[in-house]
């Protein structure tokens, strides 16, 4: 079995996060720990996209932005059926990396613990907006997994469940807002850190790098779409 267990370096995760998820840290946050190796399964990420579909495609996001990743792939699912081609001849995938797009891979659990009192802290910052914008009726966990029913359903439960929608998640990102998150919330990396990993909404997978993952994926024949760039700096 081919492996990337090397493929990470501690350095990365500084370089995967946008300045304004920097500058949501405490100015006195200490050094970032040595990041754990991410034990990467390439065979299991290249299974993962090796499907029989005609209708191949890449949503690729940065932001929460209120889920438009989400709606996109919805959006681009209901025009297949409104042209009379079957979702089972669709496969769209997702990358969220590089910012707080990948607050959106994380289930209930890691909401409650500590997404939801992270936006508190970070208050005002591009962090906090982008938590907010799924958040618009409050409520607990991630609201991203709470299905609304009907055709424009674009809860990630419903795309997995009408098109075996698949979402690959930013390593470098992950490790960059878990530190974010252990500082902010007074809690241990380590901890933090291993319930990302172990909290994650149904088909995502870690990847060693969302750069990474939108080339490797579009060399497997998707088309791309992004649906949110950073901010500006």
């Amino acid at each position: 079995m081919t492996t990337r267990k090397d493929f990470l370096a501690a350095g990365a995760i500084v370089a995967a996060m946008p300045a304004s998820a920097l500058a949501d840290a405490p100015a006195s946050a200490p050094a970032r720990p040595k990041a754990p190796k991410l034990d990467f399964d390439l065979e299991a990420f290249d299974s993962l996209l090796d499907g029989a579909q005609a209708h191949k495609h890449l949503f690729a996001s940065v932001q929460i932005e209120g889920g438009e990743v989400f709606s996109a792939m919805r959006n681009t699912l209901n025009a297949y059926r409104d042209i009379g081609v079957d979702w089972s001849d669709v496969l769209p995938v997702a990358v969220l990396y590089h910012g707080f797009a990948i607050l959106l891979a994380f289930d209930d659990f890691v909401w409650n613990r500590y997404v939801i009192p992270l936006a508190g802290k970070l208050k005002r910052s591009n962090g906090a907006a982008q938590i907010a914008s799924v958040r618009k009726n409050g409520g607990s966990g991630n609201p991203c997994l709470r299905e609304q029913g009907g055709d424009w359903d674009t809860s990630i439960r419903a795309l997995v469940a009408d098109a075996g929608a698949r979402f690959f998640v930013c390593n470098n990102a992950a490790l960059g807002i878990a530190h974010m998150t252990a500082t902010s919330l007074g809690k241990p990396f380590d901890a933090v850190y291993g319930d990302f990993t172990h909290h994650l909404v149904p088909n995502a997978m870690l990847v060693p790098a969302g750069v990474w993952a939108v080339h490797a994926i579009q060399e497997q024949r998707f088309t791309l779409l992004q649906t949110s760039l950073a901010p500006p700096k």
